[in-house]
């Protein structure tokens, strides 16, 4: 899907910051995992021979879904088990953990349910609503770039296919515009 509802992870993550975090841009690891069989590998084995190579973990996962987009493997928004995901954000005044408190009330009216679960504390606290057609939607609350803010993450995972990506994606915006 490159209808614009998600960036493709080479719009994403700059070469130069690849480069500068891992010693090889993205067009060389892409040679070189080639030459390790990446075309048919799959997913957790190419991002696991990358972090052999003595990258980080989060790099090598980076590097591995450009690499799969890169040669077909994987459209953006796709996710390794073949679902779709879409994703919003905004920033607010306030603390994560009741800036959460606040938005959930207005997540669960608008999906028609209560949170399946939460995590209060920590970095990031969550909620998390999962339907029963296995789609979900994942809330996050985390420090935002200047004091008092918040960033609110949200995601609509679990898509079926790419034509629900637009539609997941204009909710999750419309729902964030709202706070």
């Amino acid at each position: 899907m490159t209808d614009g509802t998600v960036r493709s992870h080479a719009q994403g993550m700059a070469p130069d910051r690849v480069l500068a975090a891992t010693g090889k841009s993205p067009d060389e690891w892409h040679a070189l995992i080639d030459t390790a069989g990446g075309a048919t590998i799959g997913h957790a084995a190419i991002a696991s021979w990358i972090v052999g190579q003595g990258v980080e973990p989060w790099w090598a996962q980076g590097i591995t879904i450009g690499y799969e987009q890169a040669r077909g493997l994987r459209v953006p928004g796709q996710r390794s088990d073949g679902t779709f995901a879409v994703s919003a954000s905004r920033q607010v005044p306030g603390e994560r953990e009741a800036v959460l408190d606040r938005i959930v009330p207005v997540f669960a009216a608008a999906l028609g349910s209560t949170p399946m679960s939460g995590r209060r504390g920590g970095k990031r606290p969550s909620a998390r609503w999962t339907f029963p057609d296995r789609e979900s939607v994942l809330l996050n609350t985390e420090d935002g770039p200047k004091p008092d803010t918040v960033r609110i993450s949200v995601q609509r995972e679990r898509l079926t296919g790419p034509e629900r990506m637009p539609d997941a994606k204009a909710e999750l915006q419309q729902l964030l515009a709202s706070l």
